[in-house]
């Protein structure tokens, strides 16, 4: 064995604790491992006290790990060489297939189908369908990934400023001509929002006196109205919601296939490059921080970023009310927004009695009663349709007895707006080299503000160097 081979299987055995013992104190130990802090950890230990209870033949060790979901996600593939890792993992998809080319991952589906321990029919009902096929799009045939903790992707934005702001002088078709509202702002396209919403607020705020503006064009030189803070995000969803393309799987082998290298979303990126130029537009990737952080200074009105992050876009020293949307559409198409957050993945150890306890315990967890615990103290939307009508979700999602310019307000429009859009989250599909593509297409709209005059000349190139890194991890 080669010595940096022998070398990065003592790490693994040495930098994770042990796991894969399988019988301890005469009880069946099943493992999880997460990165949760430790106020989501008190959540899983009081599940795992009624747990134990119920089964007392089974021991359940729960380990919280330091790092990423990157990190925690290489800690199970290094740990595979030497039968060190868990039954449970709190990952994303990228990471579930990476466990399937491994050779490591457990398929949930008889476990699911299980006649005594399985999913009963109401469970299937009170689950949202989609939720369910994210964890079943992978190479092979199955069920590898669970819910959890799901998120999207919404648009915050200044409700004290923008709400009730008439801006029929400049633009008469904005609104049909009458003040901004709500429902306004939760309709918007890509096309009104740049080419008739945000002209006409940096006219009316331009014709403003001092001390009258309604965004701070001074503190930060690359200050803009609508900031993106997931560069992939932004162009996985562009693709998705435009019909352009990003990446598909051959059902024949099975294999990734790059489709993003296209004229549309060429010409997409141009466009949004000549908005960014104009200051109606940026991203994370350009201005190099979370947009979240301009918006809450002001120096931008809308913030689009994950509701599972929605903490974030909330500052106590600026108290504004927040008001929640949707993210834009293409005009003309379905809306269609992303949906993220990390599930849990499950690993095979060749032991039944093993799974069966594991499936069980993720049941439990994910009951209307612990689901509701977490969806309130996590922010992430419930995956029961149950939990929105308990009483303490319906209360935390309860925005109208929320006082004004407070966290707690924009936690309820928040929980009010996730459990709604459901119907219009997207997942794409996961192959090997799929991370490498949301990565590298992370890069593009960057790159292309940073060409500036030169982009049509450069465009080519900054999309074949995203295809070429992309294959070379495919």
């Amino acid at each position: 064995m080669k010595k940096n081979r022998l070398l990065a299987l003592l790490v693994a055995a040495t930098a994770i604790p042990l796991v894969g013992c399988g019988e301890k104190d005469n009880r069946t130990h099943i493992v999880i491992w997460t990165t949760y802090n430790d106020t989501y950890q008190t959540i899983i230990n009081d599940c795992i006290e009624e747990f134990e209870e119920s089964h007392p033949d089974i021991k359940v060790d729960n380990i919280k790990q330091q790092g990423s979901y990157q990190d925690l996600a290489k800690m199970v593939t290094d740990g595979a060489a030497v039968d060190n890792y868990p039954d449970m993992v709190a990952a994303y998809p990228d990471s579930a297939n990476a466990f399937i080319i491994n050779g490591i991952a457990l398929d949930m589906t008889p476990y699911m189908e299980d006649e005594e321990i399985g999913w009963t029919e109401d469970d299937l009902d009170d689950i949202p369908e989609n939720y369910i096929a994210l964890g079943q799009q992978y190479i092979i045939p199955g069920t590898y990934s669970l819910p959890a903790s799901k998120s999207t992707e919404a648009m915050y934005y200044n409700q004290d400023v923008l709400i009730g702001l008439d801006l029929s002088d400049i633009d008469a078709t904005i609104n049909g001509g009458q003040p901004l509202n709500d429902n306004y702002i939760k309709n918007l396209t890509w096309e009104e929002l740049f080419e008739k919403l945000v002209p006409a607020l940096d006219a009316y705020d331009q014709a403003q006196e001092e001390g009258e503006k309604i965004i701070d064009r001074t503190t930060y030189t690359d200050w803009a109205w609508v900031g993106y803070d997931s560069d992939d995000n932004f162009f996985i969803t562009l693709a998705e919601q435009y019909g352009y393309g990003y990446t598909g799987v051959d059902k024949v082998t099975g294999k990734g296939q790059i489709s993003f290298d296209n004229a549309g979303m060429k010409d997409l990126m141009k466009k949004f490059k000549g908005y960014n130029d104009k200051h109606y537009f940026t991203t994370k990737g350009v201005i190099k921080q979370n947009v979240n952080y301009r918006s809450t200074k002001g120096a931008m009105l809308f913030s689009i970023g994950s509701t599972g992050g929605v903490k974030y876009q909330f500052d106590d020293s600026t108290k504004y009310n927040v008001g929640v949307a949707p993210i834009p559409y293409a005009a003309g198409r379905t809306r269609r927004q992303i949906a993220q957050g990390p599930d849990f993945a499950f690993l095979n150890h060749n032991n039944e009695t093993r799974a069966k306890a594991i499936w069980e315990f993720f049941k439990l967890f994910t009951s209307t009663d612990y689901n509701t615990r977490w969806a309130i103290t996590s922010g992430y939307s419930p995956v029961r349709y149950s939990v929105m009508a308990t009483p303490d979700y319906m209360d935390y999602a309860d925005y109208t007895d929320k006082e004004e310019h407070t966290i707690d307000r924009l936690y309820a429009l928040n929980a009010d707006y996730a459990s709604s859009v459901g119907d219009y989250m997207f997942t794409s599909p996961v192959f090997k080299g799929s991370d490498e593509a949301r990565i590298q297409v992370g890069t593009i709209y960057a790159a292309c503000v940073a060409a500036g005059a030169g982009l049509d000349s450069q465009i080519d190139t900054i999309f074949k160097t995203a295809v070429d890194n992309t294959k070379l991890k495919m």
